[in-house]
């Protein structure tokens, strides 16, 4: 399975992932490469944590950009 992550650089300088669909995934780290390197561990924690407890596992079924105003 393949799922988007969203990253973003925090203030110090360091940068965190998020996966919109599944928010209790998040991971952080000194780098982009960590920082994903995180973000599948614990993406892999999540789906098993959610499977043990009988929950749904989401897929994906694509992804779009946005254009806003600046």
């Amino acid at each position: 399975m393949e799922y988007t992550v969203a990253v973003t650089q925090t203030p110090d300088g360091n940068y965190m992932a998020t996966c919109p669909l599944i928010p209790e995934a998040v991971s952080q780290g000194e780098t982009i490469e960590e920082c994903i390197a995180n973000m599948q561990e614990v993406l892999e924690l999540c789906i098993e944590f959610r499977k043990e407890r009988g929950e749904e596992i989401p897929r994906e079924m694509g992804t779009r950009k946005v254009k806003v105003p600046a």
